[in-house]
C-alpha cells in the first residue's frame, strides 16, 4: 500500500512526539562533549579523512568481536527496533522479521541480502524458510562459521555496487539493513538491484539518513554530524528526501515509515561512553591499548543519541517495488 503524504506527516508527528518524551534519557551537552572529544582526539583529522571501501573494511573487521560482545552475541550489527520502549535482545531480529513478512506475503523463492556482515539476518530467515534460497554479498566480513552450514544459504564476498555475479531477473526480494548508507553512488546501486529483481519484486531498505535539508546546523552540530559519519566509515549520511528521489527514479515506494523512535532504547544503553570522556586519564590509557577503529565507537555512542534528539538524524523502513 502506498504511503500517502498525510500518512507520512502523521508518522513523523508520532516519531517527533516520542523523541520529545524520551529526551530525558540523554544529556544534550553537545559543546561539552565536543570539547571532551577534542582533548583526546584530533577532530579535524577525523572529519577530513578520506572514506572508501578500505575504510569500511578496516572498521568492520576490527570491530567484529566488539559488536558481538557489546552489541549482540548473535552477530546482528544494526540497531534493534523496540516497539515497547524497552531494549531486548529479540529486538535485533525485528529487521529480519519485517523481511520475512514480505517473503511469506509474496511467496518469495529467492532472496538476496546486500551487506550480510556476520550473516545473522539471512541465517535467521533461511532457517525459518527452508524452501527459500538465500544469497548474500558483503565487502568486509566472513560470516560466522555456523551460518555457512545452512544448506539454503550462500555467502559471497564482493561490493554490492557490482552484482554481476548474480542472475538477472531472478530475485523476488533484495534487502539491506544499515548498509545502503555506505554507498556513495546510490543511483547506480539501485540500478544494480533493479536488474536482479523480478518484475514487481521488492527491495527492502532499513537505514539512517539526515532528516531535513532545511534545518540549518550550527558549527557544533555540523562537527557532530561529520564525526558520526567518519567514525562509521561513511563519506556522508545523505538526506532522506534525496535518497527517496533516487529510489523513485527506479522503483515505486510501497512503504516509507519513520521508525526513529524505536531505535532510541537500543541507544540508551550507551551511557557508559560519558564515563570514558569524563575520565581523560583512563581514556588515554584505553587509546594507547586499542586501535582507533575500535575506540571511535565511543564517539559514536556519545553523539548519535544527540543527533536523533535534535532531529538531525532519522531512521526509516523503505519497501521499493520494481514496477517501473
Amino acid at each position: 500500500m502506498m504511503t500517502t503524504n498525510i500518512g507520512k506527516l502523521r508518522t513523523d508527528f508520532v516519531a517527533n512526539t516520542a523523541m520529545e518524551n524520551q529526551s530525558t534519557l540523554y544529556n544534550d551537552n553537545l559543546e561539552l562533549y565536543l570539547t571532551q572529544i577534542g582533548r583526546l582526539f584530533d577532530i579535524p583529522s577525523i572529519v577530513n579523512a578520506t572514506q572508501g571501501n578500505q575504510a569500511v573494511i578496516d572498521y568492520y573487521t576490527v570491530n567484529k568481536l566488539l559488536y558481538r560482545l557489546g552489541h549482540n552475541w548473535e552477530g546482528f550489527m544494526h540497531c534493534g527496533l523496540s516497539y515497547d520502549g524497552k531494549n531486548k535482545k529479540e529486538d535485533f531480529q525485528e529487521h529480519a522479521r519485517i523481511c520475512e513478512r514480505y517473503i511469506r506475503d509474496t511467496n518469495a523463492k529467492k532472496v538476496l541480502e546486500l551487506g550480510y556482515g556476520m550473516g545473522p539476518n539471512s541465517a535467521f530467515l533461511a532457517r525459518r524458510n527452508p524452501l527459500v534460497t538465500f544469497d548474500g554479498i558483503d565487502l568486509t566480513n566472513e560470516p560466522l562459521k555456523r551460518f555457512t552450514k545452512i544448506p539454503n544459504l550462500h555467502f559471497q564476498l564482493g561490493d554490492f555496487h557490482d552484482l554481476s555475479a548474480f542472475e538477472d531477473d531472478a530475485y523476488d526480494i533484495v534487502f539491506t539493513f544499515e548498509v545502503f548508507c555506505h554507498s556513495t553512488n546510490k543511483p547506480h546501486a539501485l540500478r544494480e538491484v533493479k536488474k536482479k529483481l523480478k518484475k514487481n519484486g521488492l527491495f527492502i531498505v532499513i537505514d539512517a539518513y539526515r532528516r531535513d535539508r532545511s534545518k540549518q546546523l550550527n558549527q557544533s552540530e555540523h562537527n557532530m554530524a561529520k564525526l558520526i559519519e567518519h567514525c562509521f566509515a561513511l563519506e556522508t549520511f545523505e538526506y532522506i528526501e534525496d535518497v527517496e528521489g533516487y529510489m523513485q527514479e527506479e522503483f515505486s515506494i510501497a512503504r516509507a515509515q519513520d521508525v526513529t523512535q524505536h531505535i532510541l532504547p537500543c541507544m540508551a544503553k550507551a551511557h557508559w561512553s560519558r564515563y570514558y570522556f569524563s575520565h581523560p586519564m583512563f581514556a588515554r590509557a584505553v587509546n594507547k591499548l586499542l586501535p582507533f577503529d575500535l575506540v571511535k565507537n565511543i564517539i559514536i555512542a556519545l553523539l548519535i543519541p544527540i543527533s536523533v534528539q535534535r532531529q538531525i538524524a532519522c531512521y526509516y523502513i523503505h519497501v521499493l517495488k520494481n514496477d517501473k
